[in-house]
């Protein structure tokens, strides 16, 4: 090639811009010369030496956007491991699965199924928990631009109160599947379970963080749902679900006290059902506070006796009630429990935590363990289980009523006038040698 020819893309005589020029150029001109570059291209070096700040400015940004955009290379290979592992096994269409709002107190659980090309270049793919709103809105129309097959499917708050939560997720997961336009040769779910689909399909745990596919899948269903969410925001303006998404937030708590459940509330989700909950008779709440009450399984044994010589005086909605408490009080008298506290009361001393009181009764009710840290109370109660089945949702209105009368009947009589205080709850897991302590920090305000 002589001197007079066109040189090759991206070559150093290409790029090359010349000191004289460069120095006579505006940053802004300099900005759009370099607009077209390639990261290899040779006049980056001249722009390095350049004497003005705003110059070798345009240099750096240049090299940050080659870091991000490698890292993000990088992150997405490891993304599609499982994607490209069926790829390579002879599957056209692997189907990402994932659901949002299953922890909602309102509104559908929302689910998506979404099939991604092996060439896809959608940039930022990520689990949507990790977006913000107006990232995750860009990402969702680039992946219905971009996506083979995307379907969704949403399961109701009545249909949520007959199955429950998880079977509604599963069956979202169905329906998103049914409506995906093709039948998927593989099927990757986030989670640990399998939607028992008609289809081959693979559980995994944290999948929207692992599989691109799932990824996709979690900002469909996000986005959908909470749109959904603000169209019903029109329909019931005093329940504020455009800016909670129908999450238990202080404002939708406060809008269900002052007006009640609407069509749109899972009535078998705590909060509402305590709504919802018909008041109990003295009776009943006598023979609960006597449950609570007991010290030992002795005790909780001649109480039960009572119980069932009253059995015909009470109603069995209440009846019911009582066994569940009955239960409750017997597992966390029983060894479970004994060591469960054990391992709450070590796990708190771990982390600085200074013991002062086990198993405080007082005013008719007991809080597990009173303890200090940094200046601050903390009353603690312990809900133990034999798996995980998450026990710590059995501190229900009534129990958080107790301990808050607990609480009181400590502060007045322990400590100074302005001491702050919180409730903690720590659901411990056990099975077999295995424990897991989840601490619940500030886990429910006090109540009247």
């Amino acid at each position: 090639m002589s001197i007079d020819e066109t040189p090759p893309e991206h070559s150093c005589s290409q790029t090359h811009i010349g000191a004289e020029r460069l120095a006579a150029m505006t940053i802004a001109q300099i900005r759009e010369q370099v607009a077209g570059w390639s990261s290899d291209d040779s006049g980056w070096s001249e722009l390095e030496k350049d004497q003005r700040v705003g110059v070798r400015r345009l240099v750096v940004e240049r090299r940050r956007r080659d870091m991000r955009d490698r890292a993000e290379r990088e992150r997405r290979v490891k993304l599609l491991y499982f994607e490209r592992r069926l790829w390579g096994q002879g599957a056209n269409y692997v189907a990402g699965v994932d659901e949002a709002g299953r922890g909602c107190l309102a509104g559908p659980v929302v689910a998506a199924a979404v099939v991604l090309a092996p060439d896809c270049d959608i940039f930022g793919l990520d689990d949507s928990k990790k977006l913000s709103p107006s990232r995750r809105e860009s990402l969702f129309d680039h992946i219905a631009e971009q996506a083979l097959f995307v379907g969704v499917g949403q399961v109701d708050a009545a249909e949520i109160d007959r199955l429950n939560i998880l079977q509604a997720s599963l069956q979202a997961m169905r329906l998103a599947l049914k409506n995906l336009g093709t039948v998927p040769d593989r099927v990757l779910i986030d989670g640990h379970m399998p939607a028992k689909s008609p289809y081959p399909e693979q559980a995994i745990i944290d999948g929207d963080a692992r599989s691109l596919s799932i990824a996709a899948a979690s900002i469909v269903a996000k986005v959908t749902r909470d749109r959904l969410l603000c169209e019903y925001a029109d329909q019931y303006p005093q329940y504020g679900f455009a800016s909670h998404k129908g999450y238990g937030s202080a404002e939708h708590m406060s809008a269900l006290a002052a007006h009640g459940p609407c069509p749109l509330h899972r009535r078998s989700f705590g909060p509402v059902a305590d709504l919802l909950q018909e008041p109990r008779s003295e009776l009943f709440l006598s023979f609960e506070e006597g449950i609570y009450d007991c010290a030992n399984l002795a005790e909780l044994e001649r109480i039960a006796e009572l119980i069932k010589g009253a059995s015909e005086q009470i109603g069995a909605v209440e009846l019911k009630g009582l066994r569940g408490t009955y239960r409750e009080q017997l597992q966390k008298l029983g060894d479970v429990g004994l060591r469960g506290e054990g391992e709450a009361a070590s796990y708190l001393q771990g982390l600085g935590y200074r013991v002062l009181e086990r198993r405080y009764r007082a005013v008719g009710g007991e809080v597990d363990m009173v303890v200090e840290t940094g200046g601050e109370l903390v009353f603690v109660e312990v809900k133990t289980s034999e798996g995980t089945n998450h026990p710590e949702r059995r501190v229900d209105r009534a129990k958080r009523r107790r301990l808050t009368r607990v609480a009181r009947h400590y502060l007045q009589r322990h400590a100074a006038t302005e001491t702050i205080c919180r409730f903690d709850v720590l659901a411990v897991s056990i099975k077999g040698t295995t424990v897991v302590v989840e601490h619940l920090q500030n886990a429910f305000q006090p109540l009247d």
